[in-house]
């Protein structure tokens, strides 16, 4: 989920882009809701999540690439 700070920029940025119109604008709150409804409709991940997957992916190629150095260490040996 967006956090805050990051909601609350975003609804700032809206706002200025929508105050050229010349239609009445949305209460802060009104954007905060639908940005809100927007993101999490958008499938999003956190960052805390993010970086957690990330290190785990880091250590899976880790040892998939000292596998794969055995296993090519293993196949010259059969060679020879």
């Amino acid at each position: 989920m967006l956090r805050p700070e990051h909601l609350q920029r975003i609804t700032e940025e809206i706002t200025a882009k929508l105050g050229d119109f010349n239609q009445p604008l949305p209460t802060s709150q009104t954007l905060k809701n639908l940005v809100n409804e927007v993101a999490t409709r958008l499938d999003l991940v956190s960052r805390e999540d993010y970086e957690r997957l990330l290190q785990i992916h880091q250590r899976t190629r880790q040892k998939v690439d000292q596998l794969s150095g055995r296993l090519e260490a293993l196949e010259a040996k059969l060679k020879n």
